[in-house]
């Protein structure tokens, strides 16, 4: 008996897209697999790109634009401290805000909540920079009272001034302790070898969540002054500090739980004390000892004797930055003669 085999049907061959056809990016002309290049990341042009609807609909979410990756972030940051920083060092950075947003909505967050409590941390007086407690006290206290002897100007009056200009200046300076939280976290952690950049980011995701931790407390501290509770306590600065410490070692153990892994219990708290200590100091000298020179610069006057010359001059910090000053340093160092002869650098 013939059988007959079944007839196969003809499959015509795949006609290859030529060079010309294929789509390609308009940057770097790669071929494009889909809406964005996978090579440079530019985006694929339609039709509905050049409507006046897409332009306006740009338009507005430029202007109006939020990140709510952001809000979902700083959710994280109280509830799980140190879940964004692993998040990071694992390489899963595309679902989170980049740290350095991160930091700059905290900053802000932070001072407005700082401004409606009166909780100034960072903001220190004029007459806490005369202490004891820091290197620079007797520095401080000496320029101020040069400063007082030849402008006639009251220690009361100067102090106004320059604690009007610690509330502008310590938000900007607050920068600070990012590059100043970098040291202490390589010391507690040296044995995990890793990038500087990884540290930088390591102290950018923690001191943001200090600062978050901070403006929660100074509304918590608002509204228990608004209900008249604890209000004594809350004037005393003692007890402020201490619960400054108590939740900075808190967060700052948590965050370890999580960013750095295989950190037994008595050590992770252990070390958040150190970090707290190292915190503490950071804030107590080299911060506040920059606040210092940034707000008294400007108000006051400096007077250095010009070896061109053979004169004294008064000048601001930021005049001698701007007219002669290397050159003056050079020849307070040197004390050229070559140089004395030069016209004075003041009157250039």
């Amino acid at each position: 008996m013939q059988t007959s085999t079944p007839a196969v049907p003809h499959i015509a061959p795949a006609v290859p897209i030529s060079a010309a056809e294929a789509p390609t990016c308009a940057s770097c002309g790669t071929s494009l697999a889909g809406a964005y290049c996978h090579e440079c990341g530019e985006k694929r042009l339609h039709r509905h790109d050049y409507a006046l609807k897409h332009f306006l609909e740009h338009a507005v979410d430029t202007v109006t634009h939020f990140d709510l990756r952001v809000l979902r972030d700083l959710w994280h940051q109280l509830r799980r401290p140190g879940f964004l920083a692993a998040e990071w060092l694992h390489g899963r950075r595309v679902r989170h805000a980049p740290p350095v947003q991160l930091f700059l909505i905290t900053n802000l967050l932070f001072y407005l909540a700082a401004g409606a409590s009166h909780f100034s941390t960072f903001e220190t007086q004029l007459r806490f920079h005369f202490s004891s407690n820091n290197f620079y006290g007797r520095f401080a206290y000496r320029l101020v009272q040069e400063h007082l002897s030849k402008t006639g100007l009251s220690l009361e009056a100067f102090a106004q001034r320059f604690d009007g200009l610690t509330h502008g200046y310590s938000k900007s300076l607050v920068f600070l302790f990012i590059p100043l939280l970098v040291g202490p976290l390589w010391l507690l952690f040296y044995r995990q070898r890793r990038y500087f950049v990884e540290w930088l980011t390591l102290a950018t995701y923690l001191f943001a969540g200090i600062l978050l931790v901070y403006g929660v407390m100074g509304l918590l501290m608002l509204g228990l002054r608004w209900s008249s509770l604890l209000l004594p306590a809350l004037n005393h600065d003692g007890v402020v500090s201490l619960l400054m410490v108590t939740l900075t070692t808190v967060y700052v153990a948590a965050f370890v739980r999580r960013a750095f892994l295989s950190q037994s219990w008595p050590l992770r708290w252990g070390k958040a004390l150190a970090f707290t200590f190292s915190f503490a100091v950071a804030l107590m000298i080299p911060y506040r000892f920059m606040l210092f020179m940034v707000c008294y610069g400007p108000r006051s006057s400096m007077w250095l004797r010009c070896y061109a010359c053979k004169g004294i001059h008064k000048k601001s910090p930021v005049a001698l930055l701007r007219r002669g000053f290397c050159l003056t340093l050079v020849e307070q160092l040197t004390r050229s003669s070559i140089s004395r002869t030069l016209r004075c650098p003041w009157y250039l």
